[in-house]
């Protein structure tokens, strides 16, 4: 996916929180509250209701609402989901990320670039009654390889 718009939009919301606030975990922060307030217009005017299961039971089932929520946002999977290398957990890999294109930040380790998408994430699993913390391990912006996220079932 390349939207200009879209990218320079998102560019410019990070920026404005990174300047209002005091420190990287407070902007990671600030950004999946972004993603939960995204989530809600996401979820009522998409597909991913009509194409998930009513009710989310199992790491499976988490694993398998996230490959809706790809397909609907995306138009294609994450590079992968793993649930053998995350106990407990759930881990998204996405070598092709959409929010980090082209955006390399050198000293901002630990700052998670493309958090917005665990905001998301994790509001439209507790819309399916599933209780979770989602967060950023790695962010191509920052150097990695790939955008990756954990899944923290609770």
């Amino acid at each position: 996916i390349e939207n200009p718009l879209l990218l320079s939009i998102y560019g410019s919301l990070v920026d404005k929180i990174l300047a209002e606030t005091s420190n990287i975990e407070e902007a990671n922060e600030r950004l999946r509250e972004l993603g939960r307030g995204m989530a809600e217009q996401i979820y009522l005017t998409t597909e991913i209701v009509e194409k998930t299961k009513e009710t989310i039971m199992t790491r499976e089932d988490v694993a398998k609402l996230i490959e809706a929520v790809y397909r609907v946002l995306y138009d294609r999977k994450p590079t992968e989901i793993d649930m053998e290398s995350a106990r407990g957990s759930v881990r998204i890999s996405d070598k092709d990320c959409i929010w980090c294109q082209d955006v390399n930040l050198e000293g901002m380790r630990g700052f998670g670039y493309c958090e917005v998408f665990s905001g998301i994430l994790e509001a439209i699993l507790a819309f399916k009654g599933v209780e979770a913390k989602v967060f950023e391990e790695s962010c191509k912006a920052t150097g990695a390889s790939a955008c990756s996220w954990n899944v923290r079932l609770t």
